[in-house]
């Protein structure tokens, strides 16, 4: 049976190719902005679900 090995992440390469070390990293931007994308994808259900409700209401409407 082998023995377990603690994981250790691969170190970063830098442009020189040489490994950079944890600390010479630039702390990342930690404000993230949600992409436009899904605004986009967040407007076209609420479109779809909209026209759906008009069809419904529409089909109940006319039936009676």
């Amino acid at each position: 049976m082998q023995e377990e090995v603690p994981y250790v992440p691969l170190p970063m390469i830098g442009a020189d190719g040489r490994p950079v070390e944890q600390v010479d990293l630039p702390m990342p931007d930690l404000q993230f902005a949600r992409p436009r994308g899904a605004w986009v994808i967040v407007g076209a259900l609420f479109v779809v679900v909209i026209g759906l409700w008009a069809m419904v209401a529409s089909y109940f409407s006319l039936r009676s």
